[in-house]
């Protein structure tokens, strides 16, 4: 519209190259350094666009692990293939060359990141602080108790709780666990932190109560590998019954009794 306005003609402007808009300063001077920049808002007061990250020599120098190869081969259906990592596999966690070469790797990866590590910190504190650690998630009422998970300030794990319903009545929408110092009494039916010690790794994927609501199976991993060992406990005591299950996944439903369990 501006060109028609002028009484030009549009097939007949010349092609001329545009010109490139101008590289601001701060652009101009950066350009030449190994330099990244996060705009991440941070609660420190700071302009977001005023974090930098530079290579240090440490970073510079650090030298990625090569993984040997050795040849293994692995037939199935009639296919033969050769797989020259396959001694990385590990399940059982013990291999002192696979461990070394995982060392290396994290030692790799922070030496490349060190630069980063205060930032990091910074990033990590801030999310952590907005977190309600003392908190429990919304009750859940089964039969005469209500479940719910506690997490607890400092602490990595949850604690899996139940309380007495007061009352006999129908579930309703309305349905408020009682909390206080005249509701009954909390009981904690299982301690992941408790659990957790003496572990690098844990993690529950299934905590069942059954239909009665005196027993619980839960899944248990220490690996990492969700490869787990579900175990069967008196709700009330806290004492294994029976033997454990080992090597099955974290799927586990009662059979609509007490001396029943469906998992896979």
């Amino acid at each position: 519209m501006f060109l028609l306005r002028l009484g030009l003609a549009v097939g007949s402007l010349p092609c001329l190259p545009l010109p490139r808009p101008p590289i601001p300063p701060l652009l101009r001077a950066q350009s030449s350094r190994r330099r990244s920049f996060f705009p991440l808002p941070l609660s420190s007061g700071r302009s977001p666009f005023s974090v930098s990250v530079s290579a240090s020599a440490e970073s510079m120098a650090a030298v990625p692990p090569v993984a040997r190869k050795v040849p293994r081969e692995l037939a199935e259906h009639g296919d033969v293939r050769v797989d020259d990592y396959y001694w990385l596999r590990d399940d059982a966690r013990a291999d002192p060359a696979v461990l070394a070469h995982l060392g290396a790797e994290n030692d790799y990866t922070a030496a490349l990141m060190s630069d980063a590590k205060q930032l990091e910190d910074e990033i990590f504190a801030e999310i952590r602080g907005r977190i309600k650690e003392d908190d429990i998630d919304a009750p859940l009422r089964k039969e005469q108790y209500y479940y719910y998970e506690r997490t607890l300030t400092g602490k990595e794990y949850a604690q899996h709780c139940r309380r007495l319903v007061p009352i006999d009545g129908p579930v309703t929408v309305h349905d408020v666990m009682p909390t206080g110092p005249d509701a009954p009494a909390e009981h904690i039916i299982l301690d992941e932190n408790v659990k957790a010690e003496g572990h690098d790794y844990y993690s529950i994927g299934a905590f069942k109560v059954s239909p009665s609501g005196k027993l619980v199976a839960y899944a248990e991993d220490t690996k990492g590998d969700e490869i787990y060992t579900v175990f069967v406990i008196d709700a009330e005591s806290g004492q294994y019954v029976g033997q454990p299950l080992k090597g099955i996944t974290s799927d586990v439903e009662w059979a609509g009794d007490e001396m029943t369990t469906l998992s896979t």
